[in-house]
C-alpha cells in the first residue's frame, strides 16, 4: 500500500509539472496609438509604448486614439499619401483603408486603416505567428511615427504592466506638448512676424493651434507661417467668414469604399499675397521641412486693412485649428 501511495504522489507531481518545451498560454497586449488633450490643442503622434516584446502566438491590439494607422510594410515600398488620376489627386486607399488579415509573420503588407468614426477610438488586432522583429509605422505621419514588435519564445513583461507604461508614456508626451504650447510666441523682426507651426519628432507631439491668443499686428505687416513640425501638414486659409471647405471629398463607388478626392480648393494656393479681409485666400498644403522635392513649408501674407480676421487649417478643422489676426 505504501508503494502504491508513493506512485500516486509521483504521478500527481509529474502531471502538475509542465513539459520542458511547453509554451505559456497566448496573451493579448495593448498598444495605444496617439492621444490628445480634450480640446485637441496638443496631440500625440507616437505609439505607446514604441517597443514591445511578446511571445509567438500572442496578439497585439492597438487602441487608436488619434487619426493614425498601423502599417507593417512586409518588405513592400512605403506607400505615398496621395495618388494621381489624371488631373485629380486622391488619398491613397492603401493608407486610409484596411489591408490584410488578422495574423502576421512579417511577409505581408498589413494596414489597420484610419478610424472610421474619428475622433471615436478604434481598435486593430494582429496575432504574430513567427519569431522576429517587426517594425511598423503610421503612413499618414511618416517614418517618425513608428514602433516595433519583437516576437520571441517568451514575453518580457505582462499585459497589465505594458498598458500602465503605455498610459504613462502617452501622458508624458501630451504633457511635453502642453509645456511647449504654454510659452509659444510669434517671432517679430520689424514689420515681419513669423508664426511657427510646432511639433517635436523625439517626444512625439504636435500642436494644433497657431497662436495662444489673437495675433495683433500693424497694418502693412507681413505674417509668415513656417512649418517646424515633421509629422503634420497644414494650410493657412482665410474664408472671409464663410465655412471652410472640406479637405477631402468622398466619391462613392459601385463596389468597395469611396475614392477620397483631395479638394483642389483646399490643396491649391491662391496667388494673392495681400489681404484686406475680403475673398478666399489659401496657402495650399504646407509640408514638413526638408522633404524630397522641397514642397512648400512656409506661407507669407501682407495685411493691408485694419480688422479682425479668422483663418483655418483646412486639414484640421475637426480639431479646431483656427487662428485670429487683429490688424490695427
Amino acid at each position: 500500500m505504501r508503494t502504491i501511495a508513493l506512485l500516486v504522489v509521483v504521478l500527481a507531481l509529474l502531471l502538475a509539472t509542465p513539459a520542458p518545451n511547453a509554451r505559456a498560454a497566448a496573451q493579448t497586449w495593448t498598444v495605444i496609438a496617439g492621444g490628445s488633450t480634450k480640446d485637441f490643442s496638443v496631440v500625440s503622434n507616437a505609439y505607446h509604448p514604441r517597443a514591445l516584446d511578446i511571445a509567438v502566438g500572442d496578439t497585439v491590439t492597438w487602441l487608436n486614439e488619434g487619426f493614425h494607422n498601423i502599417t507593417f510594410l512586409g518588405g513592400q515600398a512605403y506607400p505615398p499619401l496621395d495618388v494621381k488620376e489624371g488631373d485629380k489627386t486622391y488619398i491613397n486607399p492603401r493608407v486610409f483603408f484596411p489591408v490584410g488579415g488578422n495574423t502576421h509573420d512579417g511577409t505581408q503588407f498589413a494596414n489597420s486603416g484610419v478610424p472610421s468614426q474619428y475622433p471615436k477610438p478604434a481598435t486593430y488586432s494582429l496575432t504574430f505567428t513567427k519569431p522576429g522583429r517587426y517594425a511598423y509605422v503610421c503612413t499618414i505621419h511618416g517614418p517618425g511615427m513608428g514602433g516595433t514588435i519583437t516576437v520571441g519564445e517568451r514575453a518580457s513583461s505582462t499585459p497589465a504592466a505594458v498598458l500602465r507604461r503605455a498610459r504613462e508614456e502617452q501622458a508624458a508626451t501630451i504633457k511635453a506638448g502642453q509645456a511647449a504650447f504654454a510659452p509659444l510666441k510669434v517671432e517679430r523682426k520689424g514689420a515681419a512676424v513669423t508664426v511657427p507651426l510646432v511639433g517635436d519628432l523625439k517626444t512625439g507631439y504636435s500642436i494644433f493651434r497657431f497662436t495662444r491668443t489673437p495675433l495683433v499686428v500693424s497694418r502693412g505687416a507681413t505674417v509668415t507661417w513656417t512649418m517646424r513640425d515633421r509629422f503634420e501638414i497644414h494650410t493657412i486659409t482665410f474664408t472671409s467668414g464663410q465655412k471652410p471647405p472640406d479637405f477631402v471629398i468622398p466619391e462613392p463607388q459601385s463596389q468597395g469604399p469611396p475614392k477620397l478626392l483631395i479638394n483642389p480648393k483646399a490643396a491649391a494656393p491662391t496667388m494673392t499675397k495681400t489681404y484686406d479681409g475680403t475673398g478666399y485666400l489659401n496657402s495650399g498644403i504646407l509640408f514638413p521641412p526638408g522633404l524630397p522635392g522641397n514642397p512648400p513649408s512656409s506661407y507669407s501674407l501682407t495685411f493691408t486693412k485694419s480688422g479682425r480676421y479668422e483663418y483655418w487649417c483646412i486639414v484640421h478643422v475637426p480639431e479646431g485649428m483656427k487662428g485670429t489676426i487683429v490688424v490695427r
